[in-house]
């Protein structure tokens, strides 16, 4: 099966091309297939997205005017396409939606611009590519047919199925729900088929409650690897460091977790000399395999608490995943960071280690909590003995690169989810693997939060490498102000506790703001608001002209190449990085450099790589590679935090119709909503259910205030609350108010005009 966008991305920007060779393209072998994609090129070309050229050759049509997108919908039918662009949405009503549903990428073309603050209107030419092939759905009879009902209000359609589904209905059974395969999405005059699936519950356990979420958020098929042989690293070029004693830090407890780096360091010039150790993935793969084309579909690993679904193969992670005393091979990052948590210089190679020791939360924790010149060691961390420190230099440095860091401009907040054995690995940091725009602050008792500071550091490290040397990667880039309405938060931080100084223009640096949270009182909750304000990280292809990109972006860059058990774009930077190092021509005068060594850009007068070379790269970071990444992660972060938010939901549910206490986190003018304690989640106290008078709302001071009795309910106030219902399903809490937490919260009206 093949999507009109990868259609598009195989078609070259000028000129054209044969349809046989879009067949092999596309890989499609079968008759039929290739009878589709004939259709497909007819209505395309129809619609002037591309055009014919005789019968055997097809090219991109005038299509300028159109803009991609992303269909994002409303339960109450308001559709807009958010643009790929980033600029303004575009309006689009629901009979020029041409079908599409929501989540799905469109073809889009304005037909009245926007006017002052109205939206510019459009209409979506085509469907690029469904974003959904299985749904959660309630099937009911009408007019003799089965039809199933999407749970997801915003997907504005019936699905028709055959008459045989009608066993799966359960007339009244809220807690029975089915799993819909879609056949054909809707088409002109005709409805959209699908097929019952499979029949799912909520009285199932965290088990079947996994399996909801996956068919939710699409994470579905779980296909077996190929059985391919691997490459064999190559040990010409490898430095021998097997006398090295690297360390593995983990903090996972599942045994199908993700491989990690190993890392050693010594003191070194008042700060320290450290080794990251990589495992070697892309050394063992052949480009353009059926495991390489594998790997690539799933794009990344996923936790599903106490257990994971893997991005590699098990042979994979047998043969690249590190071991205690045993060799293997690797790529080493060796890097100079002076006591400030400055990196001087770094040197990349291939290589062999042998790591002694895994160390696990419990030790990290005996080793934080000793006192600094104790002599004796807690019977648990004697067999660390001559590695204390090591350990100790790495938790120093960890914590010294993080304020570097910070001075860069990367965002670290002070937010974790409650620690509960429900939530199993996912606890824990990811290292080097989540770009959520943000990071979490450092735990020196974690493990794996040294390791995600280490690797960041490396990931910008290989950035700034692989654009001195002008060689195009995989990146990672976000604009830190440009793209962060300030507005919100600021009104926010200031009706909280008012510390938020403003410049001469009544601005703030977003720099500015976050130190500003660091010393507030309510710096948990300004946080959560940066936290879902701050726009993610985005996969891009680094161009070579670097000069396109501001120095505050490069310093927010990162090159990911750290968690090649988590991403694939860590896979093909470490494919790029290991060409470099093995393949790169060397044409400098002086004999001791090395391309793996740090250089200034205009240092590079010659050509590392030959034309063929530079070709391959490039096809590595093609447009479609990049989507797929995109894709992948927004999808896979989705599923994580809709797991997260149905273990919370589990934990409230037990708690139904008891009292709760929370915090006030945001204020509409339908209510406003509330963090519980301790599990915080979130739910809404609706105005309707305040029932002692009537609410206006104040949108400057964020609050409602009673027009008689002067009661306020403002972002921010401590409050007591009944829990009346939990909708598993479509992740909502229905909360009814109790009493104020705080009798101080009933602001006097004056005060409330006088600001």
């Amino acid at each position: 099966m093949f999507t009109i966008v990868e259609i598009l991305e195989q078609l070259p920007k000028e000129g054209t091309l044969e349809i046989k060779t879009l067949e092999k393209m596309l890989k499609l072998t079968k008759k039929i297939e290739r009878t589709r994609l004939e259709i497909a090129l007819i209505a395309l070309t129809k619609l002037g997205i591309t055009k014919k050229e005789g019968n055997d050759l097809i090219q991109k049509g005038d299509i300028q005017n159109t803009i991609r997108a992303t269909i994002r919908c409303s339960s109450k039918g308001y559709c807009f396409a958010i643009r790929e662009d980033g600029l303004e949405d575009i309006y689009i009503r629901e009979n020029f939606l041409n079908h599409a549903w929501h989540g799905d990428k469109v073809l889009v073309k304005i037909s009245r611009e926007g006017l002052r603050r109205r939206s510019p209107e459009g209409t979506v030419l085509c469907v690029l590519e469904r974003s959904k092939t299985n749904i959660l759905a309630t099937i009911k009879k009408q007019d003799g047919k089965v039809i199933a009902h999407p749970l997801d209000e915003r997907i504005l359609s019936k699905i028709e199925l055959p008459k045989d589904d009608e066993k799966y209905f359960d007339d009244g059974n809220i807690n029975e729900i089915v799993d819909i395969r879609i056949k054909r999405y809707p088409i002109a005059q005709l409805s959209a088929k699908g097929q019952t699936s499979r029949q799912l519950s909520l009285n199932e356990g965290s088990e079947g409650d996994l399996q909801i979420i996956r068919t939710k958020y699409n994470i579905l098929e779980n296909i077996k690897a190929p059985i391919i042989a691997l490459k064999k690293p190559n040990n010409k070029f490898r430095t021998n460091l097997e006398h090295q004693p690297c360390l593995l830090f983990r903090s996972w407890q599942s045994e199908e977790s993700p491989i990690l780096p190993a890392l050693y360091s010594e003191t070194y010039k008042g700060g320290v000399r450290l080794w990251v150790h990589i495992p070697t993935v892309s050394e063992r793969i052949n480009s353009g395999s059926k495991l390489d084309d594998w790997l690539k579909k799933r794009s990344k690993s996923i936790c599903f608490g106490n257990s994971w679904e893997s991005i590699l193969s098990k042979k994979l992670i047998n043969e690249a995943g590190f071991q205690l005393t045993k060799v293997n091979q690797a790529i080493s990052l060796e890097m100079e960071i002076d006591k400030e948590g400055i990196c001087k210089s770094w040197k990349f190679y291939l290589s062999t280690i042998q790591p002694v020791e895994e160390i696990n939360s419990a030790q990290l924790e005996s080793i934080t909590s000793r006192k600094p010149k104790s002599r004796t060691l807690p019977k648990s961390i004697k067999h660390l003995k001559d590695h204390i420190n090591t350990i100790e230099d790495i938790i120093f440095i960890s914590s010294k690169i993080e304020e570097d860091l910070k001075k860069q401009g990367h965002i670290h907040l002070d937010i974790s989810i409650p620690n509960e054995k429900h939530f199993g690995d996912l606890l824990y940091e990811s290292p080097g693997a989540n770009y959520d725009g943000w990071s979490t602050k450092l735990n020196n008792k974690d493990p794996q939060s040294l390791l995600d500071v280490i690797c960041r550091l490396s990931n910008k490290i290989l950035s700034a490498h692989l654009n001195s040397y002008k060689i195009e990667h995989i990146s990672l880039n976000k604009n830190l102000e440009d793209s962060i309405p300030l507005t919100d938060i600021i009104k926010s931080a200031i009706v909280l506790d008012g510390k938020v100084n403003l410049n001469d223009e009544g601005l703030i640096t977003f720099k500015d703001l976050i130190s500003a949270a660091e010393s507030s009182p309510n710096k948990g909750l300004i946080e959560k608001l940066i936290k879902n304000t701050i726009i993610d990280y985005k996969y891009n292809a680094a161009s070579y002209n670097t000069n396109e990109i501001s120095n505050d972006n490069l310093k927010l860059s990162l090159a990911p190449w750290t968690s090649p058990g988590m991403n694939y774009a860590d896979i093909i930077n470490q494919q790029i990085l290991v060409k470099l190092l093995v393949d790169g021509k060397n044409y400098n005068s002086d004999a001791s450099f090395s391309l793996g060594i740090k250089a200034e850009s205009n240092d590079i007068d010659w050509s590392i790589f030959s034309k063929v070379q530079l070709t391959n790269i490039n096809k590595l970071c093609n447009e479609s590679q990049i989507r797929l990444l995109n894709s992948n992660r927004i999808k896979a972060k989705s599923f994580r935090e809709g797991l997260i938010s149905m273990i919370q939901l589990r934990s409230v549910e037990n708690n139904l119709k008891k009292e709760a206490s929370g915090i006030i986190t945001g204020v509409q003018s339908y209510g406003f909503f509330v963090e519980l304690q301790p599990s915080t989640a979130e739910g809404l106290v609706h105005v309707s259910s305040l029932d002692d008078d009537w609410y206006e709302y104040r949108s400057r001071q964020n609050l409602l205030i009673g027009r008689k009795n002067k009661k306020t309910f403002q972002i921010g106030d401590n409050v007591n609350v009944i829990i009346e219902k939990v909708d598993l399903l479509r992740n909502q809490i229905d909360l009814a108010i109790l009493s104020k937490g705080d009798d101080d919260n009933l602001t006097d009206k004056k005060d409330i005009d006088d600001k």
